[in-house]
C-alpha cells in the first residue's frame, strides 16, 4: 500500500466513525498484514482523534504486549506514544515491558526507542521510577546502539 492511499483511508477514519472503529477491531485481531496495515493507518489520523485512540488504550497495551508481529507492536507503540499518561494511566505490566524491551538487542530500534519515551512517560509521576529508569538508561552501551536510540535516550537523561 503507497503512503497516499493510507492517508486517504486515514481521512475517510477521521471523517467516519465506523471506519475508524473497524479498523481499530482489525488492529485487534493481530491477523498479520491487515493488523499492522490498519494500525499503520491510524497512526496517521489528526491528533483531534486521540480521545478515540485513548479510549483504546488499554486494547492497544494488550496488542503491544501480546503480539509476536513486530511491526505491529511498533505500530501500536507509536499510538500509545501520541498519548498522555497521567498517573492514574500507568500501567505496571506495561511499565516493566517498556522497561524490558526498550534495552532488548532483539528488537528493532524503533521499538525500543518508543519504549524508552513511554517508559519516561510512565516513570515521570514517580522520583523512585525515575531514578530506575536513568540507571536502565544508563546501562546501555551508547557505542552498542544506533544513533536514533542514542538520540533518544540522551534526551530522555537530560530530562531525568
Amino acid at each position: 500500500m503507497h503512503i497516499n492511499d493510507v492517508k486517504a483511508l486515514a481521512h475517510k477514519a477521521h471523517t467516519d466513525v465506523a471506519i475508524r472503529q473497524s479498523m481499530f477491531e482489525d488492529v485487534l485481531a493481530d491477523d498479520g498484514r491487515r493488523s499492522s496495515l490498519a494500525a499503520w493507518v491510524l497512526t496517521h489520523l489528526p491528533s483531534d482523534d486521540d480521545a478515540f485512540v485513548d479510549s483504546h488504550r488499554d486494547d492497544l497495551v494488550h496488542v503491544a504486549l501480546s503480539t509476536s508481529d513486530t511491526s505491529l507492536r511498533r505500530l501500536a507503540l507509536t499510538l500509545l506514544n501520541r498519548l498522555e499518561w497521567p498517573k492514574e494511566a500507568v500501567r505496571t505490566d506495561f511499565l516493566d515491558f517498556t522497561l524490558e524491551h526498550l534495552s532488548s538487542p532483539d528488537e528493532p530500534y524503533g521499538v525500543r526507542s518508543l519504549c524508552i519515551k513511554l517508559a519516561f512517560a510512565q516513570c515521570v509521576h514517580y522520583s523512585e521510577l525515575r531514578e530506575e529508569l536513568r540507571q536502565v538508561l544508563l546501562m546501555i552501551e551508547p557505542s552498542e546502539i544506533g544513533s536514533g536510540i542514542r538520540n533518544t535516550r540522551d534526551k530522555i537523561l537530560g530530562r531525568l
